[in-house]
């Protein structure tokens, strides 16, 4: 363990949002008292545990709304918290927004020196800074004009070269890296990086450009809702983060319902409420099998509540309990080891999960009421799958179902909707993302990805220029597939950059043989030194042959993008195979231009040739 520069103990920060303007006043002053209505209040934060060692370099990442900027403020000092205790060791220079402190009015000179004074740096110290600012913000020519005449690239330029020309312990960094044009956006990160590396500044950096913040940060912060989802190397928490993209998409998708349901029951006449059951894939995976269900009932205090249909018109009603349809893998209803029952298949959606709708009387369901959910299911091999109830808003953890493979299983959960928690958020939000990389309907999957070396071994060691074979066992989900699949390889250098694709569009899949695998012969691997991950994804046919507007991690023609599987590592490149993607082989030659050498009589004489 190094040493701490930043730790944090269940910080929390809480925001008043006002109704009126003047409210705000009023409770600065401490006259606002208990006014009914005046605010209501916003956790920006809660209960944030970190420790950050000296010398880290960590990008903290998140939607709009989700911490981010609230966590650097504090840091920084810019604000208190509400709860919890900071701590911090050091210097912490922050850039929350470029251009704090510089005036349109005054001149590129007259704003550089006044924002080096604002730091105590004049005279020569000072003159010499400017030098430094104005040459990497390469606008000798313009910095005695006012700011106000600068083109926005221009002045983004200058405010980022003078807000990185001093180094401190700890640099914050609030959404600084797109800065510029591509080429001063390249000068950035080298000038961050070399603050970094030169002087073991403690780096805290936030972007929406996370694969940008990867390649300077090994470190990465997830945050959601004002609490850490997920803390760890940069290329693990970027798989997450890409398939939280159908994560949002599913969380929309059950708002609508349950809006839908809100709507039914506020209807007085209705005199009914409605809980809304979900069967989920851990991390969002297909089962290895389907699973039959054919019994799932409600019951309240040993009272029967309600029954979710599993037959033909089990999605027909919408006032009555029923299945859900969208947004789930509901098979067709079947006879099944003798009783009627209905699957949860494991491929054709890109959500793995089924949900219900029951549908009670509410003079039924006081809250302190001990409800208790029964479902009877079979499954053939062993199966992964949670269980959760969402009921007036609240998600309620009701555990997995148990793995007894060849027999059906009547299952049994007993919970209150008072003395239950509710499911934390941060903990749902973990379930529900694939942190495994692997996305898609499911319809053909990746058992294992491999690299073989000329001898037909495994390896994760691969010599620059010498032949590998990539092998991947893949399994056909759906039986009734026959298609010519469009199958993609890719290499990323360091997890992130996108530096070598391989892509066939003519390998036959077909269902009545489920199991097979993929060989990918490279006579030479030309990419250069360095640490390399493989990403495989299998698509429907002709899916890279046409335009697609659908996000790849909620796209059913998508069959399985198994992101980052693999790592490798290229070694013995030498001189040529440092530094760059690929070294690229063809064929050379050299051929006599007769042009150029009957313009030239000398040449021919000096040569030998006539």
């Amino acid at each position: 363990m190094g040493e701490i520069a930043i730790r944090t103990t269940n910080l929390s920060k809480t925001y008043r949002l006002y109704s009126q303007p003047h409210y705000r006043l009023l409770d600065l002053l401490g006259i606002l008292g208990s006014r009914k209505n005046a605010y209501t209040e916003h956790d920006a934060l809660t209960r944030i545990n970190l420790t950050i060692e000296k010398g880290e370099k960590v990008a903290i990442i998140g939607r709009n709304g989700a911490g981010k900027s609230t966590l650097l403020k504090l840091i920084s000092n810019v604000i208190e918290p509400s709860a919890g205790t900071i701590e911090v060791n050091g210097e912490a220079r922050a850039l929350l927004q470029i251009g704090t402190g510089f005036h349109p009015d005054f001149t590129g000179r007259e704003n550089v020196f006044a924002y080096l004074a604002h730091f105590g740096i004049t005279g020569d110290a000072a003159r010499a800074k400017f030098e430094e600012i104005v040459d990497f913000a390469e606008l000798e020519e313009y910095i005695d004009q006012p700011l106000k005449v600068y083109s926005t690239g221009m002045g983004v330029r200058l405010m980022f070269a003078a807000s990185t020309a001093i180094t401190p312990n700890i640099l914050v960094l609030d959404e600084v890296l797109s800065v510029g044009d591509a080429y001063f956006s390249h000068k950035s990160f080298e000038r961050i990086r070399d603050l970094c590396e030169g002087s073991g500044t403690t780096l805290l950096l936030v972007s929406h450009d996370v694969y940008s913040a990867s390649k300077i940060c090994p470190r990465m912060i997830w945050l959601d809702r004002g609490a850490i989802v997920m803390d760890g190397d940069s290329p693990a928490v970027l798989r997450a983060y890409e398939d939280s993209i159908r994560e949002q998409e599913e969380t929309r998708l059950r708002k609508r319902k349950q809006k839908r349901l809100e709507s039914i029951s506020a209807d007085p006449s209705s005199g009914a409420t409605h809980l809304l059951l979900e069967f989920k894939g851990r991390n969002n995976q297909p089962q290895r099998s389907p699973i039959y269900f054919s019994r799932i009932q409600l019951f309240a205090s040993g009272a029967l509540l309600s029954t979710l249909p599993v037959g033909a018109n089990a999605f027909d009603s919408q006032t009555e309990s029923h299945l859900e349809k969208g947004g789930s893998n509901w098979g067709e209803a079947t006879l099944w080891q003798g009783r009627e029952a209905r699957p949860m298949v494991n491929f054709g959606g890109v959500f793995h999960k089924v949900s219900g709708v029951f549908r009670f009387p509410v003079t039924e369901t006081a809250d302190n009421e001990s409800l208790e959910l029964v479902v009877e299911y079979w499954t053939d091999e062993e199966c992964d799958v949670l269980v959760r109830a969402i009921y007036r808003n609240s998600a309620f953890d009701l555990g997995t179902l148990p793995s007894k493979p060849g027999q059906w299983v009547e299952h049994r959960t007993v919970w209150s909707l008072r003395e239950t928690k509710p499911v934390d958020h941060a903990e749902a939000f973990l379930e529900d993302i694939s942190l495994t990389g692997i996305q898609g309907s499911g319809r053909i999957g990746t058992l294992d990805v491999s690299v073989l070396d000329e001898h037909g071994k495994e390896t994760h060691i691969v010599t620059h220029g010498a032949p590998v074979t990539f092998r991947v066992r893949y399994l056909i989900r759906d039986a009734h597939l026959h298609e010519n699949a469009q199958v993609l390889i890719v290499l990323h250098r360091d997890g992130i950059q996108d530096v070598c694709r391989f892509f066939c569009r003519d390998l036959g899949f077909d269902g009545s043989r489920p199991r097979g695998t993929i060989l990918l012969h490279v006579p030479s691997l030309g990419i250069g030194n360095g640490t390399y991950t493989v990403t495989v994804m299998i698509a429907k046919e002709g899916y890279y042959d046409r335009p697609q507007f659908l996000f790849y991690a909620l796209n059913p023609d998508v069959y399985e993008c198994a992101g980052r599987i693999l790592e490798i590592t290229v070694v013995d490149g030498g001189a040529i195979g440092s530094g760059t993607g690929v070294v690229a082989k063809g064929k050379w030659s050299i051929v006599e231009d007769l042009d150029f050498a009957d313009a030239n009589p000398t040449l021919q004489s000096s040569t030998g040739n006539s």
